[in-house]
């Protein structure tokens, strides 16, 4: 490692990590975190990315009602030495991420909420939303719209063309400082308020500046069937080019 990534991690807050894994699987057509890639269970590759993160002092899981205990087993099989709880998913994101948050240990400041279905994450990656968020509180990671857009109507025909300058796609991890994202959400569910599909669009709602980090790596977010075969080759390239 560099001498000035040593500077840059030193200057740091304590930072942990949010593996959300709260959901049903519907579209993959059932349980897909516990699936074998590459010869580990999905959210085994998730959670060494962040294992291996520096910076990284404690990981924390959201597993979907009954297989807590699962999940637990596949951090333990993996020598996730930073495992630190296991919570259960509520019915929104924002539920989950909030029983997340309501886990961490004291004293955290930054932490990097990430989709437990995105195995594809780096440490380079997470090192760099951590960096990127110390100025304003928050950071994501994102890639910027390559495709041509369309607006459809409701036939699914084309109706008009969309512009797609300034348009990002959203990844994560998503980074924020803990105390204030937890008072956002305490406040999404007192005034029931509309429910956030991520956590950027919850704190742009609140005034936050969130910069982009830009990520030239796949990060895909496995899905439906088809991007576990994508996921797999991708890490076994991986390994071999180590």
């Amino acid at each position: 490692m560099a001498a000035s990534d040593l500077r840059d991690q030193a200057d740091l807050p304590a930072c942990a990590a949010i593996i959300v894994g709260g959901g049903s699987g519907i579209r993959f057509g059932g349980d897909k975190l516990s699936i074998l890639i590459a010869g580990k269970p999905l959210l085994a590759w998730t959670l060494l990315a962040f294992e291996q993160t520096e910076a990284i002092s404690s990981i924390i899981v959201v597993a979907p009602v009954g297989r807590e205990e699962e999940f637990e087993k596949i951090s333990r099989n993996e020598g996730i030495t930073k495992f630190t709880a296991i919570v259960t998913g509520g019915t929104h994101r924002h539920e989950s991420v909030s029983r997340g948050l309501g886990a961490l240990s004291p004293g955290v400041e930054l932490v990097a909420i990430h989709d437990a279905a995105r195995p594809l994450v780096t440490p380079e990656l997470i090192t760099r939303c951590l960096e990127a968020a110390l100025p304003t509180g928050a950071s994501a990671a994102a890639v910027p719209i390559t495709d041509t857009l369309h607006q459809a109507d409701q036939e699914q025909c084309a109706v008009r063309t969309v512009d797609r300058t300034g348009l990002w796609a959203m990844q994560t991890p998503q980074v924020f400082r803990a105390a204030p994202l937890m008072l956002l959400l305490k406040e999404v569910e007192m005034r029931q308020l509309d429910k956030p599909t991520d956590e950027v669009s919850l704190v742009l709602t609140a005034g936050w500046r969130v910069p982009f980090v830009e990520n030239q790596q796949p990060n895909i977010k496995v899905t439906w069937p088809t991007d576990r075969e994508m996921a797999e080759a991708l890490i076994n390239f991986r390994k071999s080019t180590v």
